[in-house]
C-alpha cells in the first residue's frame, strides 16, 4: 500500500510539473514572445519641440512618444541617443542607431540612402514673424533674413521656394527660435504646426505668414539593410495601427494642437 501511495504521489507531481511546462511555453510563444525582441536605438535632437524635447528631463514630443509605443507594441526596449540635427542621419549611416524619430521628411534624395516607414505625419514648410512687423505673405520676406536649421529640409525648402530670401542657419532648432525672439533675423522657418504649438505653449508674440514654401511627408527612415528591411516593415505596420486606433489623432492633439490624420494618406 505505501508503495501505492508513492507512485500516485510521483505521478501527481510529474503531472503538475508538465502541466506548468506547458503553460510556461505557451505564455512564450503567444504574448510572451513580444517582451524578447531587443533593443532598438533610436535618436532625436532632444531640443526640438514639440517633436522632440526635454520636459523634467524626461525625452518627450509627437514623434518620440509614437515611437516608444510603436516599438513597445512589438516588444522592443527603445535606447535614445541625443545630438545635433545635422548629425543624427550620419549616426543611422555608420549604423549607430536604427533609425531616426525627429521630425525627418521623406525627400527624393534621401530615399536613395534610406527606406521610410508608413508616413505618421504631413506637414507644410513656413516662416513665422513678430506680430508687430508689417510682414504678411512669404514673399514679402524677400531681401530680409530668416533663421534655419543647417542640414533641415524645411531651410532647402525655402530657399528651392525663393532665392531672394536670406538664410542664417543654426543646429538646433531653439537657436532658430532665439534668434528670432532676440531680433537678429526677420523670420524663422519651420512647420507650419510646429510654429503654431510653439507660439501657443510659449505665448510668443508672433503670427505664421500665409503661404507655404513645400508640404512634405515625416516618417522613420532606416537603412536598406536586412535589419533596416525588418525594422521598417514592422513599424509600418504598427504605425498603420496606431492611426488606425485614433493614437496619432490623440498625439497630435496633445502636441499640436489639432488633429493631423484627415491629411494622412491610409
Amino acid at each position: 500500500m505505501k508503495k501505492f501511495w508513492i507512485t500516485v504521489v510521483s505521478l501527481v507531481v510529474v503531472v503538475v510539473i508538465v502541466f506548468l511546462g506547458v503553460k510556461q511555453l505557451n505564455s512564450s510563444t503567444s504574448g510572451g514572445s513580444k517582451q524578447n525582441k531587443g533593443t532598438v536605438t533610436l535618436a532625436a535632437t532632444g531640443t526640438s519641440f514639440p517633436t522632440s524635447y526635454k520636459k523634467n528631463g524626461k525625452l518627450v514630443g509627437f514623434d518620440v512618444e509614437l515611437a516608444n509605443k510603436a516599438a513597445k507594441a512589438l516588444g522592443y526596449k527603445t535606447k535614445w541617443v541625443t545630438g545635433d540635427f545635422d548629425g543624427l542621419l550620419g549616426q543611422l549611416d555608420n549604423g549607430k542607431v536604427d533609425t531616426v524619430a525627429n521630425d525627418i521628411a521623406v525627400t527624393p534624395e534621401r530615399s536613395k540612402k534610406y527606406i521610410f516607414s508608413k508616413v505618421y505625419n504631413t506637414e507644410k514648410t513656413a516662416v513665422a514673424v513678430k506680430s508687430n512687423t508689417p510682414y504678411k505673405t512669404l514673399k514679402d520676406m524677400e531681401g530680409k533674413t530668416v533663421s534655419g536649421a543647417v542640414a533641415s529640409n524645411n531651410t532647402e525648402n525655402l530657399k528651392n521656394y525663393d532665392s531672394k530670401i536670406k538664410i542664417k542657419t543654426f543646429d538646433s532648432r531653439d537657436e532658430i527660435y532665439q534668434s528670432l525672439l532676440v531680433g537678429h533675423v526677420d523670420g524663422a522657418i519651420d512647420t507650419r504646426n510646429n510654429l503654431n504649438a510653439l507660439i501657443k505653449a510659449k505665448n510668443y508674440k508672433w503670427r505664421v505668414l500665409k503661404g507655404n514654401a513645400a508640404t512634405v511627408d515625416i516618417a522613420l527612415p532606416f537603412l536598406k539593410n536586412a535589419r533596416g528591411k525588418k525594422l521598417r516593415k514592422e513599424f509600418s505596420k504598427e504605425i498603420k495601427k496606431l492611426i488606425d486606433n485614433g493614437t496619432v489623432r490623440k498625439l497630435s492633439i496633445k502636441y499640436f494642437g489639432y488633429d493631423i490624420t484627415p491629411n494622412l494618406k491610409k
